[in-house]
């Protein structure tokens, strides 16, 4: 490892892992769905694109990638998560099942994060990643968009161009958008105009979706934009326009559907409420160490559990089916177990705390270091309505803005 060292000069290898991160980031994002290369390449191959960055981080930083003091504790609970993601899958009695989903979400998550927490931690490099994310949604949006109007809503295939369904689709949009708000926040009137129409796309194309998850989500984030600058009143007024226009397609679908008696309005959240408790029945049996990530044996279950709501009786079918919980934290607890769960946890709330605490510290910190905060918290929010990380591009951008937040200095650095 010296050896190889001495040969390359350390800022160019440094300089060729971020690169390396950018295009896993560009293969995941762009390229990994099936309706466009995923297919084409075998699961190894994939895996291969995933952990590239990590490895290339070694080559940069030798030992210092396991023994950073001021990373210190977020190295410590991230190899804690891999090793108990090994011993879920092994104790899971179906680790052949949830192997794969267990590597896919470790390489294009936690060692993403690792990777970044590294490649991504000052200005130029934070702004380069965020001209990425606007350079992906420039992409995204006009081909879904165009698509859409081509096949209609009931078309085949409307939405499923790169992560194959409507709702992780909009949060991909919402993880994207700090792309367009770092142009909107430069002094380049070109670039602000650019990340303003991203923007309006943006929001565009969330509201053809029609998942009112997305919708509440952006309302969420609004409502929280709208405490941060309730000391600019001028802002105040625009988000409330604009809290008001996502509300209110809400509230019309919700009258229109009590107007007409063939909407079964209500089996869907219905539906949820109930996979709370099976959630919490398999829970039980397995409380530590889980079931294995994507084992798909909820229907196991289902034998010994009540229906608290009788009315339901498809619900054992739509558990067959579906496999999900939708709700990522329930998923966590259930497929990951308590222990890994908490530790991935006390990794996010770790970083999240730190990088608040540099935030408010460091004067020179600029709105679109505090908008990433906004992201997350609408992160949050939707995975709390379906399984948001077992979708690897959502999962990579997460996870990758995370690194960004852990290494997050406010001044520029030389690598090496």
């Amino acid at each position: 490892m010296k050896y190889l060292s001495h040969i390359f000069q350390p800022l160019l290898i440094n300089q060729l892992a971020f690169y390396s991160l950018l295009g896993s980031g560009a293969y995941i994002i762009l390229l990994w769905s099936p309706n466009i290369l995923g297919t084409h390449l075998s699961f190894n191959t994939q895996i291969v694109i995933f952990i590239f960055p990590w490895l290339m981080l070694w080559l940069a930083y030798s030992w210092q990638v396991v023994t950073e003091k001021e990373h210190r504790l977020e190295i410590i609970l991230m190899v804690a998560i891999i090793i108990l993601g090994v011993v879920n899958t092994s104790l899971s009695g179906f680790g052949s099942k949830s192997i794969n989903a267990i590597q896919t979400f470790l390489f294009t998550g936690l060692f993403a994060l690792w990777a970044s927490m590294f490649l991504v931690n000052d200005p130029q490099r934070r702004r380069m990643f965020d001209w990425f994310c606007a350079g992906a949604l420039g992409v995204i949006l006009p081909v879904e968009i165009l698509l859409w109007l081509v096949r209609g809503t009931s078309g085949p295939g409307a939405f499923e161009v790169f992560i194959l369904h409507p709702i992780p689709l909009g949060t991909l949009i919402i993880l994207l958008s700090c792309g367009p708000v770092r142009l909107i926040v430069s002094k380049n009137s070109t670039a602000k105009l650019l990340g303003w129409s991203l923007i309006l796309l943006g929001g565009i194309l969330i509201f053809l979706t029609n998942k009112r998850g997305a919708l509440l989500t952006l309302a969420a984030m609004l409502a929280v934009w709208m405490l941060y600058l309730v000391r600019r009143r001028r802002y105040l007024i625009i988000s409330i326009v604009l809290a008001i226009a996502l509300i209110l397609p809400l509230e019309a679908q919700r009258r229109f559907a009590r107007l007409d008696p063939n909407i079964n309005r209500h089996v869907s959240i219905l539906h949820r409420l109930e996979l709370y408790n099976f959630a919490l029945h398999i829970w039980k049996n397995h409380p530590f160490m889980g079931i294995g990530l994507r084992s798909f044996t909820h229907e196991k279950y289902l034998a010994d559990y009540h229906l608290r709501n009788q009315a339901l009786r498809d619900f054992p079918q739509a558990v067959a089916g579906l496999q999900t919980l939708d709700n990522m934290l329930l998923t966590g607890l259930v497929e990951f177990g308590t222990v890994m769960t908490l530790c991935y946890l006390g990794l996010v709330i770790l970083i999240l705390a730190k990088y608040y605490r540099k935030l408010r510290s460091w004067p020179e910190s600029s709105p679109a270091d505090w908008y990433r905060l906004l992201v997350l918290i609408g992160f949050a929010v939707h995975s709390l309505t379906y399984d948001s990380l077992l979708f690897p591009p959502l999962n990579w951008l997460f996870h990758v803005q995370l690194g960004i937040m852990a290494g997050y200095q406010a001044f520029e650095t030389t690598a090496g």
